[in-house]
């Protein structure tokens, strides 16, 4: 199917192509690597022990096939309480900026666990587009902001 929509779609000039592959190191992951030149990997984590161990295999795979590597996103890293407002962390905190620091990888950002995000999403309406001076916008912009600057050429 990859291959498929690389050969047969009549793509216009693109600044970003962004491929989003289920998690871990399988066949999708191989054969990407292997039919397109990839400009780079972003890895998207959850803080969880077993994510961010998916994570590590993921960053390990990409470079061994030479995919360099632009950095790693923490989803789900908060939630902000829409009462109170408190930040809690409930899958753990920092688990993916550990990982970048031992693997020398640049971290990217957190992205909040928000139900906007998921209504947006079920919706078909981005929360950025939704509601652009939101929190959870804020953090997908400065993520953005953090790949765009990565990206450069």
């Amino acid at each position: 199917a990859i291959e498929q929509l690389m050969t047969e779609v009549a793509w216009a000039e693109l600044d970003y192509f962004i491929i989003d592959l289920p998690p871990g190191t399988g066949d999708a992951q191989l054969s990407i690597s292997q039919l397109l030149e990839l400009s780079g990997a972003i890895i998207v984590a959850t803080p969880q022990d077993v994510a961010l161990a998916d994570a590590v295999k993921g960053v390990s795979m990409f470079q061994k096939v030479h995919v360099p590597i632009i950095g790693v996103i923490e989803n789900m890293s908060y939630f902000i309480c829409p009462h109170c407002h408190q930040r809690t962390e409930i899958f753990s905190h920092g688990g993916a900026k550990g990982i970048c620091r031992q693997l020398g990888v640049p971290f990217l950002g957190e992205i909040p666990l928000d139900p906007e995000i998921r209504i947006g999403s079920d919706q078909g309406t981005p929360v950025v587009i939704e509601k652009p001076d939101s929190p959870q916008t804020k953090a997908f912009m400065e993520v953005a902001e953090q790949i765009m600057q990565k990206t450069k050429h």
